[in-house]
């Protein structure tokens, strides 16, 4: 079983005393044998909320499953029409104070990042997905490096 480091002490987790438009993670559903605390996940989400400075009266949850290659990949055949895992699908809801889920393959992260910390690479796809959530898209170059560059401005804002 993979095991990812701690949270750093220290970091703040949390935005008291701010209206965020993100009201937390509804829940996370690690159906493989990854471990990862909840609460570096929400960080990950509420930080790239943050950087939106989404704020509203109306609170959005959003979830996170983890799940095995096999899963992911038929995930992605049913909605992308693509026929192999990837390491991260967002879908998109908006309704009864749920905004969408997560979704993270850790196994497809792990093959393709090799010995980079996976912790971080986790985090990197969460954000990603948020962003997502947010209605980012990567189907330019100009798309990309934008979404690049703000879920990397994020990641140095939960790892560091």
């Amino acid at each position: 079983m993979e095991k990812f480091s701690e949270e750093k002490k220290g970091k703040d987790s949390s935005f008291k005393g701010e209206e965020s438009f993100f009201d937390g993670i509804n829940g996370v559903n690690n159906l493989t044998r990854f471990s990862i605390k909840s609460d570096l996940l929400r960080r990950c989400v509420e930080v790239a909320f943050k950087e939106e400075k989404k704020n509203s009266s109306l609170q959005k949850q959003v979830s996170i499953a983890l799940v095995k290659k096999e899963k992911m990949k038929e995930l992605s055949r049913i909605y992308r029409g693509k026929d192999y895992a990837t390491d991260v699908l967002s879908f998109f809801y908006n309704e009864k104070g749920f905004l969408g889920e997560i979704i993270v393959c850790p196994e497809k992260i792990k093959e393709e990042k090799g010995d980079s910390s996976i912790e971080k690479e986790v985090c990197r796809v969460i954000i990603h997905g948020a962003f997502h959530l947010l209605g980012y898209k990567h189907e330019t170059e100009k798309e990309e490096k934008v979404m690049e560059e703000k879920t990397e401005k994020c990641l140095k804002k939960v790892t560091n």
